[in-house]
């Protein structure tokens, strides 16, 4: 960093920060977001790029609450901000010290990007073949006598009859797709080699896999990660120099691809819904595939806080219920144990007329603990995150390197969720990874 770089931080930090305390006694909504896009960059200054992204996205979510109109904005969303931001704050600091943990037992350590250490071409194509056969047979029993929501003219419809006749095993089997996914990608764009192509046609195949039962997030789930790992490892060098040179754009370009394309699916399938909110989405956006696929994103950033400030504002009225909803993911099974708890329900009857039940990212921990509990359960999981980040960021496995970016990604996508404690995706994808670890082990 050159001595004038260093004084522009030296010099535009404090001034933003006292910018934000200046704004907060205007407008705390405006104050918060802004306090979290220094935070952004304090993060990126000191190369925690996974952190600093964390801390954009909850950036762009507050100002989507702030600025941009929606059918689901409410007077909740506006005065929670603060609160929200609070929250989220303790995260990001748990973050940043469960990678300073990290860091003091391994002072010593090697701190250049690493170079991924592949299994044999072999031993990844059987395992990835292995992979795709589960999936398969996986997805014949579970589509068996329906039409795949993708195909279906009712998305929405398909997929509550596909929930009804599923189960957790079959659940968690169809994860081959995602797993798949993210291999056969990070393959792709981390290595050269003839079988270049094999690798990029098994990610449309998974990818499509993964679709069929149009939820976006089954997409995102396996590309996302991908991506963060490709992001974080050597650029390989060898005849494919001039292609491989431009990586990080190629990187780039598709995640933005993918994002488009989830954004654009999204607002598609609002517009094909029956419900009360999808009827006014249409009144206000019409058919237009642009203006619709906006609502969907700012759907995406916003309705989260939305339902967290409907939650908040009857946490007077609700008894902490010590780990039933931070255990949904185990399903109906452990219901006898730790009690019922409809999450999605809960939060539906709060959204009233619109019952968009968003899991958020606040939420489970403030019903299951009460709003100090909920302050301790997220510096646990910032710890938790940042600890497990950085000791996967060195790694020269494609398994560990994968274990890192999933990590990263279920952070991120708490703008969104509460994903990992809502969907027991980390229950396949987990043993899947280690046996990936595994053939590695074993071809060196």
């Amino acid at each position: 960093m050159t001595p004038a770089e260093r004084r522009l931080w030296s010099v535009g930090i404090p001034f933003a920060l006292g910018a934000a305390l200046l704004l907060a006694t205007l407008d705390a909504g405006f104050a918060v977001a802004l306090a979290l896009a220094v935070g952004a960059l304090l993060a990126a200054r000191l190369r925690m790029w996974a952190l600093a992204a964390c801390a954009a996205v909850w950036t762009a979510a507050l100002l989507a609450v702030r600025v941009l109109p929606g059918p689901y904005d409410s007077w909740a969303g506006r005065g929670v901000l603060p609160v929200l931001a609070g929250y989220v704050t303790v995260f990001l600091l748990a973050w940043a010290v469960g990678r300073r943990l990290i860091d003091r037992r391994d002072e010593d350590g090697d701190r250049s990007r690493p170079a991924l250490s592949w299994p044999s071409g072999r031993r990844l194509l059987t395992y990835l073949s292995v992979l795709l056969a589960v999936a398969v047979v996986t997805a014949a029993i579970r589509f068996r006598g329906t039409v795949p929501p993708l195909l279906a003219d009712n998305p929405d419809a398909a997929r509550q009859v596909l929930r009804e006749q599923s189960n957790l095993v079959i659940g968690l089997l169809s994860e081959a797709w995602t797993l798949g996914m993210a291999i056969s990608l990070l393959r792709a764009l981390s290595a050269r080699g003839r079988a270049l192509p094999v690798y990029y046609a098994l990610t449309v195949v998974f990818t499509v896999g993964a679709a069929l039962g149009a939820s976006k997030n089954s997409v995102l789930v396996g590309i996302a990660p991908a991506l963060i790992a490709a992001l974080s490892v050597r650029r390989t060098r060898g005849r494919a120099a001039s292609f491989l040179a431009a990586r990080t754009p190629v990187v780039l370009l598709i995640g933005a691809v993918a994002l488009g394309a989830a954004v654009f699916l999204g607002g598609q399938r609002t517009m094909a819904g029956t419900g009360t909110f999808e009827t006014e989405f249409r009144a206000r956006y019409g058919s237009n595939a642009l203006t619709s696929s906006a609502g969907s994103l700012d759907l995406s950033l916003s309705s989260s806080t939305e339902t967290f400030g409907r939650v908040w504002s009857q946490r007077e009225h609700l008894e902490p219920r010590y780990g039933t909803y931070s255990l949904t993911f185990l399903g109906s099974r452990v219901e006898p144990i730790v009690g019922k708890a409809d999450l999605y329900g809960m939060t539906s009857q709060l959204s009233q007329p619109y019952l968009m039940n968003t899991a958020t990212f606040v939420a489970i921990p403030l019903l299951d603990y009460g709003p100090l509990g909920a302050v301790f359960f997220l510096a646990a999981l910032g710890l938790a995150v940042g600890a497990t980040e950085r000791w996967f960021e060195f790694s020269r496995a494609p398994a560990g390197q994968l274990a890192r970016a999933f990590v990263v990604y279920f952070a991120l996508f708490g703008v969104y969720e509460l994903y990992p404690l809502i969907y027991p995706t980390w229950l396949s994808l987990v043993p899947g990874l280690w046996v990936l670890h595994r053939l590695g082990r074993s071809a060196a």
